[in-house]
């Protein structure tokens, strides 16, 4: 078991089919009509953990690349000027990238920071009782030149308000939400995407993934509000998405935070799944169950290059075997001193060590041998 660059790369692949995934399946609305948004996070979570978890097992089907792989590793290698090789030159683009992303969204967030402190704070107490009422270890500022509600922070969160003339319901059904993602973590999910879309920046999946992530943790969110809602309380948590998308500025905070209001498109999506409630179906826990089994099946097959060894081989016609010559000026002949070539099939077969490692093509090997001619193999 270990990891290796091959298995890095793989874990990138099949964490960018989930976010390909869940971009298609959450604007489907067969899909919405069938699933509740847990099989999205679901399918999330699978795509994370086989990014931050990129190991080849032992025990893995090794699928060999004798063209393409080889050929990348080339050219990658080949030098350009001196020392430096493609390889080199992309590494330095990459981590250029990422400290310009990375710089970029600290802007970002500084500008933001400082538009906070030219805001004016308001005392409202009624609001503040409402929050009294909840408990928790986080802050609440008012503010009417907030855009909409938000929560900020990781390690000592703030509610931050818009001083809006909401009814008490309102303002506790606004608080549960928020409360909501300062217990599920929200903000830390979102900073580790932030980390992921700054190490991956030439990704276009990465970027368009804060908007996917968003949007999913918001509707998470909404389902864990309302799972306990009567069907009533559910329209009136929907009526009041209608009354804030109405009331205040649709935006999306600089991360790690989380706004009760996002853009619309976003609104509109969350507001059609509370108002036709989804429950749940066999036919969820057998796709959960189908992508549980891919997730794991992922691991047992491992893409690696490998390359025909050019050695000399030595036909042996009584028993149709190939041997490889250990006296061979070609180093990798040391190494494959124990191995033997098999005509089976009409195909020359190379075994190391008794397992099957390649086939040798057959333009390489004389059609006329005698059992002692020395030969080329490989290519």
């Amino acid at each position: 078991m270990g990891i290796t660059v091959y298995s890095l790369a793989i874990s990138i692949v099949f964490y960018n089919l989930a976010l390909i995934a869940v971009f298609i399946l959450r604007r489907s609305p067969g899909f919405r009509a069938r699933h509740t948004v847990s099989l999205l996070a679901f399918i999330t979570v699978l795509g994370v953990v086989r990014l931050v978890l990129p190991i080849d097992f032992d025990a893995a089907y090794v699928v060999r690349s004798y063209k393409i792989i080889p050929a990348i590793e080339d050219f990658l290698r080949r030098p350009l000027v001196a020392s430096l090789t493609p390889g080199m030159m992309l590494l330095g683009i990459w981590f250029l990238g990422s400290a310009v992303t990375l710089i970029r969204k600290l802007r970002v967030q500084r500008d933001f920071d400082r538009s906070l402190c030219l805001m004016d704070f308001v005392d409202n107490p009624r609001i503040l009782d409402i929050a009294s009422e909840f408990g928790g270890n986080f802050a609440v500022l008012v503010s009417p030149q907030l855009h909409a509600p938000y929560t900020s922070g990781l390690l000592h969160p703030v509610v931050y308000l818009p001083d809006l003339d909401l009814s008490d319901n309102e303002w506790q059904i606004v608080f549960r939400h928020e409360i909501t993602h300062i217990r599920s973590h929200d903000n830390w999910k979102k900073l580790f995407f932030l980390v992921v879309e700054t190490v991956f920046w030439w990704n276009p999946l990465a970027h368009f993934s804060d908007d996917e992530i968003n949007t999913l943790l918001e509707m998470r969110c909404d389902a864990k509000v309302t799972a306990e809602m009567s069907e009533q309380e559910r329209l009136d948590y929907a009526a009041l998405l209608r009354k804030l998308l109405e009331l205040v500025k649709p935006w999306v905070p600089p991360v790690p935070a989380s706004s009760l209001v996002g853009m619309k498109e976003q609104m509109h999506m969350r507001i059609m799944v509370l108002a036709k409630p989804k429950e749940a179906t066999h036919a969820r826990y057998i796709v959960s169950t189908v992508l549980a089994l891919a997730f794991a099946l992922s691991y047992l097959v491992v893409i690696q290059p490998a390359r025909m060894p050019s050695v000399d081989l030595f036909i042996d016609n009584m028993d149709n075997t190939v041997s490889v010559l250990a006296d061979s000026d070609n180093p990798i002949a040391d190494s494959l001193s124990d191995s033997q070539i098999f005509f089976e099939d009409g195909k020359y077969r190379l075994y190391v060590d008794g397992e099957y490692f390649a086939t040798i093509p057959e333009e390489t090997v004389p059609e006329l041998l005698n059992n002692t001619t020395p030969v080329l193999g490989g290519n």
